[in-house]
């Protein structure tokens, strides 16, 4: 993971136009997004630790051999491939297929960011890295990379700490009745149940709410609810920051 920073740098610089692409890649493309899409295609083909190297020896940085070895090319190609994908626009359903109600005209650019991050557990292993340590310029680069936005780390922590504060109601009690529950779990050590709970094991989460006192007097309170209020939004997440002693500011 030591070499993602670099990565990151290397790639806003190239997209920006203030780095030229090393040799081997010939960028073709003008509008950012295109651009932004063929430099992280002709990097997965020559891999992140050769795209590294050459933009490191280009202006005399110097890694050390070990970052090179112990980085997983596999892994990283594979999550930078999965960002590439989420960057592009979603295609619009079919006239007749059912639509969720709309809540803004665009998705959330931190809903964007987080659904990159989120797709490979190195990338949110170095998110809660540089939210621990509070590294706004990597933060930066970071969300540049995912959603090519320039987010604020303050402005992220704020939205992801009150997001339901724009919800409905039943999303608005779901996350207070599930968010007790999991505190509840983690002060009494049962980190084995909450991995379960929040990987979405549905066996669990009907015999846990058998037992929870939060949960058996809720008739309404079914797996699918837990999915639909829960699970499909950004509130595990949240959970698993606290966990990591990151602190969210809260209304």
């Amino acid at each position: 993971m030591s070499l993602i920073p670099y990565y990151l740098q290397y790639l806003s610089e190239i997209c920006e136009g203030t780095r030229e692409a090393p040799a081997g890649i010939a960028l073709t493309e003008q509008e950012d997004l295109k651009k932004a899409m063929q430099l992280q295609t002709e990097i997965a083909k020559m891999g992140i630790p050769a795209f590294v190297r050459a933009c490191a020896a280009a202006d005399g940085t110097e890694i050390p051999q070990e970052e090179y070895d112990s980085f997983d090319p596999a892994e990283l190609n594979a999550a930078i491939a999965q960002l590439a994908a989420a960057s592009q626009p979603q295609e619009q359903p079919e006239e007749d297929a059912p639509q969720e109600p709309v809540k803004t005209e665009t998705r959330d650019i931190f809903e964007i960011f987080l659904d990159s991050v989120c797709l490979d557990d190195n990338l949110l292993t170095y998110l809660i890295d540089i939210l621990k340590r509070r590294s706004e310029p990597e933060f930066a680069k970071l969300s540049h990379a995912a959603a090519r936005t320039e987010l604020k780390l303050d402005d992220f922590l704020a939205w992801l700490g009150n997001m339901e504060l724009l919800a409905d109601e039943d999303e608005q009690a779901c996350a207070a009745i599930m968010d007790k529950c999991l505190y509840r779990l983690e002060q009494e050590g049962e980190l084995e149940l909450i991995a379960a709970l929040l990987s979405g094991d549905e066996k669990t989460f009907k015999l846990f709410r058998t037992q929870a006192p939060e949960l058996v007097h809720l008739p309404d309170a079914t797996y699918e609810w837990y999915c639909k209020h829960y699970l499909d939004r950004y509130y595990p997440v949240r959970f698993i920051l606290h966990h990591q002693g990151i602190e969210l500011p809260r209304a």
